[in-house]
């Protein structure tokens, strides 16, 4: 997981989305926190690929869907991020799901 957020940071979304492939087939049943964590970082590299509009959807729903407990921490900060990165519509999307 760790390696994941490494290359997506580094903006390498090729070696990220491989990360992120390793991570679930390498856990039987993946915790909430990191099924969540793992796409967060997929939708920072969607944005980084240049599909902003699907990266601020994939962090919404994930977001929406995540019980209240875990929306702060790494998972809301990670969203954060994501929204800084984002303008217009994409920017408003994440933001209401943040708010």
């Amino acid at each position: 997981m760790h390696l994941s957020q490494a290359y997506t940071l580094l903006g390498d979304t090729r070696a990220a989305y491989r990360a992120q492939d390793d991570v679930l087939a390498l856990t039987t049943s993946p915790s909430v926190m990191t099924r969540a964590l793992i796409a967060m970082d997929t939708a920072a590299c969607l944005r980084v690929d240049g599909d902003p509009g699907e990266a601020a959807t994939m962090a919404a729903a994930v977001y929406d869907w995540l019980p209240p407990a875990y929306r702060t921490g790494l998972v809301h900060s990670r969203a954060q991020l994501l929204h800084r990165h984002l303008d217009s519509a994409p920017r408003r999307l994440l933001g209401d799901a943040l708010a």
